[in-house]
Parts: structure tokens; C-alpha cells; sequence
């Protein structure tokens, strides 16, 4: 399936879809891309891309000519939450060959929609986008349960709580992890800070710059046993982000006090589906498979997705094997990243005090030993080329 005027249809205005309408329309194909919000705002806060990631950005031809404000930091230190002694840290951007960068979502998307409008995207804002058939030579999407419009190809990258997954996929029930997030963004007035992950007991909190140093990202991760909804949207009580907090050190509460608004959600398990793809139907991103906030590779594994989905399709000409050639390149990995973040997200928040003070000591000496040695653990997913 050459991809030359093809029609593909993209639902979803996230990372995820303006990198694939972005990555098919570098093929010539003839891309419209649906998204539900009126305006494509400054919704979201910070997001770390790592070098898989960045490679994609760079072959689609986002980075570095659209994205402004990033910052490259040198390493992230892992510091207990109590005494705010540093433990542990990963190098980052040591190597050229693989960056590692912080921005704001929101300027992420801004590049984005720069780069695929100059490529021909025609992005439609305020529509509601569902896929009514798919089939025989293609497929067709309802938009604003009105006009219906047909594709070669239509991609879901509608996120988390994809409804063309729920409608073709069917609805899987996710699990509450007993584990909920807190997000805020507050201005540095001048204060500056270096990336940090807090480790404490059931909980930790990551803090970092953004936008050459005028903002601080904080997301703060904690167990809670009370059900919140799975929505990045959720208002949160900053005095109750504080309170949670409040037995950190103080150079970490004093920056709490300055939060006026918080976002606050629950994280989710999905299980996994049998099939990203029905017919002329195929998924990307977080409505293929969520990804849960410990690795900070929810970003990167949909720009990686993009990048191979698009690719596969031009060198393919029967779509059924392409769109299985893109799961069998893709699913293993992103699964291996999944479980990855789940084995992180349990060494963030140990709570057995004797297991704890070992796990500290022995970090701290394989550190001094090897410094690169955490990063190194990680290369697999750093060094991946999409």
C-alpha cells in the first residue's frame, strides 16, 4: 500500500496523532485530522522525550527547526524525600548520540501542528469523530453525527479512553493500581532548580524546569486506595497535594505552598488487546496501549508507533499484513516498557524500612562505581531507532 494520495483519516489532536498525520503526509498521502476540542490549547504540563523519541521528532522534521524552548538536562537525581541527600542520579545528554530533553506538552503540540500544516494536514477542530464502518476498500468516519467522509485508512489515536477502541475493540474493564498522580505548574520567580526525583514511602515527586527555567513542573505519585476516574482534566485541592506531601523536606514543601491549581488522576492498568487493528481500522498510541508514568515513555512509544505505522504501510501493499507487521514490531517492545515502568514505579515507593535503607546504600555505591550504570540500564529503549 504505497501511501502516495492515499486518504487517511486521524482521530485525535495528541502526540500521537499529529506525529502519524505528520509521518503519512511525508509519504504524499492526503491527510485530515479530526480533533474533538475547539482550540488545540495549552492543555497538559511537562513531558520528558528521550532519544528514541527525539529520533523520530528529528526524521519527521520537528526537531530542532519547530521546537523552541527544551531543555537538555545534564542528569536527574534521585534524592530521599526526608533528608533530600541524594541516593542515586542518571546521566543524561553525556552522549550527542542520545539526547534527552524536558518541554511543555504544549509546546510539543504547537510544533506539531506547525510542522503538519506546512505539510498539508488539514486539521478540523470541534469534531467529533467516529469510525461507522470499516471494510473492503476502506473506511468511513461520521464527524458531528453528521457529515460522513471516506478514508483508505483511518488512524485512532484518541487516547486513553479511545471510544473508537471501546466501539470496534470492545470494553475491557481497566484496574485501579491504587496509586493516584498529582500535577501542577507553578512560576520559578527566579528560583533554580535541577531535575529531581524524591523518593519516599508509598509515594515520591519529580520536579524539573521548563520553558528555559521560567516554570516548575511538579507531579507528585502516591498509593491511595480511594477510586479516582482515569482524566487528566480532574481539579485537585492544592491544600490536599500539601498535606499528602507535607512530610517531605522543606526546600520541597515551601514549593508546594506556591500551588494554586492541581490537576489529579488515578492510574490504570489496561489489558492488553488481542489486535491493534480491525480492517481499515488500526490504533496508536495510548488507545493501543496506556502506558503508566514511570519510565516517562508515554510520549515517546506513540512518536515511535507513528513513525513505524506510516512506514510499514508505504513498503506494504496489502494493508492486512501491513497493520500485522506493525503490531509484531511494535507490541513486544511496548509491553517490555510497560513492565519496565511498573518494576520502576515499585522501587519508588518501597515502604519496608530495612529494604529501603538497602536499596539507597546500594545505589549510592554502584553510583560512585559506575556513574553511567542506571542509564546504561536503560539503553534498550534509549538507543531504539523507529
Amino acid at each position: 500500500m504505497t501511501l502516495l494520495n492515499k486518504k487517511i483519516g486521524v482521530i485525535g489532536g495528541g502526540i500521537g496523532g499529529l506525529a502519524s498525520a505528520i509521518a503519512f503526509a511525508k509519504f504524499g498521502s492526503q491527510v485530515t485530522l479530526y480533533e474533538k476540542a475547539l482550540v488545540i490549547s495549552e492543555v497538559g504540563a511537562g513531558i520528558q522525550i528521550s532519544a528514541n523519541g527525539i529520533n523520530v521528532l528529528t526524521k519527521l522534521g520537528i526537531y530542532p527547526d519547530y521546537l523552541k524552548s527544551v531543555g537538555f538536562p545534564k542528569n536527574i537525581i534521585f534524592k530521599d524525600y526526608k533528608t533530600d541527600k541524594a541516593i542515586t542520579e542518571i546521566q543524561h545528554n553525556q552522549d550527542l548520540n542520545l539526547p534527552y530533553m524536558q518541554l511543555h506538552r504544549a509546546d510539543l503540540i504547537e510544533a506539531l501542528v506547525a510542522r503538519a500544516k506546512s505539510l498539508g494536514v488539514n486539521i478540523v477542530l470541534g469534531s467529533k469523530a467516529k469510525v461507522i464502518n470499516s471494510g473492503g476498500s476502506g473506511s468511513k468516519i461520521k464527524v458531528n453525527n453528521s457529515e460522513v467522509f471516506d478514508f483508505d485508512l483511518t488512524v485512532a489515536a484518541d487516547g486513553m479512553n479511545s471510544t473508537v477502541r471501546q466501539y470496534w475493540f470492545g470494553q475491557r474493564p481497566s484496574v485501579f493500581m491504587k496509586q493516584i498522580a498529582w500535577r501542577a505548574l507553578i512560576p520559578s520567580n527566579g528560583m533554580s532548580i535541577e531535575p529531581t526525583v524524591y523518593m519516599g514511602i508509598n509515594k515520591h515527586l519529580v520536579m524539573y524546569p521548563l520553558r528555559n527555567g521560567k516554570i516548575i513542573n511538579i507531579i507528585g505519585v502516591q498509593s491511595n486506595k480511594n477510586l479516582v476516574p482515569e482524566s487528566w482534566t480532574n481539579d485537585g485541592s492544592p491544600e490536599k497535594f500539601y498535606n499528602e506531601f507535607s512530610d517531605f523536606n522543606t526546600s520541597v514543601t515551601n514549593i508546594l505552598s506556591d500551588i494554586t491549581e492541581v490537576k489529579l488522576w488515578g492510574l490504570y492498568s489496561h489489558p492488553t488487546l488481542k489486535s491493534w487493528s480491525h480492517k481499515n481500522v488500526v490504533l496508536l498510541g495510548d488507545a493501543a496501549h496506556p502506558m503508566l508514568p514511570f519510565m516517562a515513555q508515554g510520549s515517546c512509544m506513540a512518536l515511535e508507533d507513528a513513525a513505524v505505522l506510516a512506514r510499514v504501510l508505504n513498503k506494504i501493499n496489502n494493508i492486512d499484513t501491513a497493520l500485522k507487521k506493525y503490531e509484531n514490531i511494535r507490541k513486544k517492545r511496548v509491553t517490555a516498557v510497560q513492565k519496565t515502568s511498573i518494576k520502576n514505579g515499585k522501587f519508588f515507593h518501597i515502604n519496608n524500612l530495612i529494604l529501603r535503607k538497602f536499596f539507597h546504600i546500594t545505589m549510592l555505591f554502584i553510583t560512585k562505581l559506575h556513574p553511567s550504570f542506571l542509564k546504561s540500564r536503560y539503553n534498550w529503549i534509549y538507543n531504539y531507532k523507529a
